[in-house]
């Protein structure tokens, strides 16, 4: 059950993802970065909402010095090589023009920025992930020692919320509506009680 929740949750995820830039063009995306860092501005702070835009721009990857596939310029190489680099160097502009891979670049700034806001809050997140780690840890050897049965629905039912939980939180990540300031920890702290849940219940045989 645990593997069938998993693969269909990954292949909706993954057809969901390549298709958003198909339907919203790029301005939708970047429009939505403003949205939400003005309201995350109001909610957590002007200087929660600054430490979140730096944390983007240190998320993102510096950009290449030069297009992939494209060797560095050699003064004794051939007329032949010359021609093919700049078919190369053509059709990697009508690429990087695309309507399509413009809203896919601005479906990953997007994202990014969702995960800096994560970033920003990830000490405290962590925290209750360890702690619903350990209690769920400690409540299972407790089951043990007192003969207790473990109820290994509970524990498919809770692995397969996790799994829902974490691609919830991707496809929020990238999705072009305005989501409450508190939506992805929310997201966060169910994965946490759900994972609680399950580690009390498992039973390794």
């Amino acid at each position: 059950m645990i593997r069938i929740v998993t693969i269909a949750s990954l292949l909706t995820l993954l057809l969901l993802v390549l298709y958003l830039p198909s339907a919203y063009p790029a301005q939708t995306f970047l429009a939505q970065i403003r949205t939400e860092h003005a309201n995350h501005r109001a909610f957590w702070g002007e200087a929660h909402a600054r430490k979140m835009l730096e944390t983007l721009f240190a998320l993102q990857a510096p950009p290449p010095r030069q297009a992939p596939l494209m060797p560095k310029a050699e003064a004794n190489r051939p007329a032949v090589d010359s021609v093919v680099q700049g078919e190369v160097g053509a059709m990697g502009n009508r690429l990087a023009g695309n309507a399509y891979f413009r809203s896919l670049n601005a479906l990953v700034l997007l994202a990014t920025y969702r995960l800096a806001v994560l970033a920003c809050l990830s000490g405290a997140l962590l925290l209750f992930l360890g702690l619903a780690v350990v209690d769920g840890l400690v409540r299972r050897a407790v089951k043990g020692k007192e003969l207790v049965a473990h109820r290994p629905e509970v524990f498919a039912a809770c692995a397969c919320g996790v799994i829902l939980t974490v691609c919830l939180a991707i496809l929020a990540c990238v999705v072009p509506t305005t989501l409450p300031s508190i939506a992805l920890p929310s997201l966060a702290l169910t994965g946490s009680v759900m994972a609680n849940v399950a580690l009390a219940n498992y039973h390794k045989k």
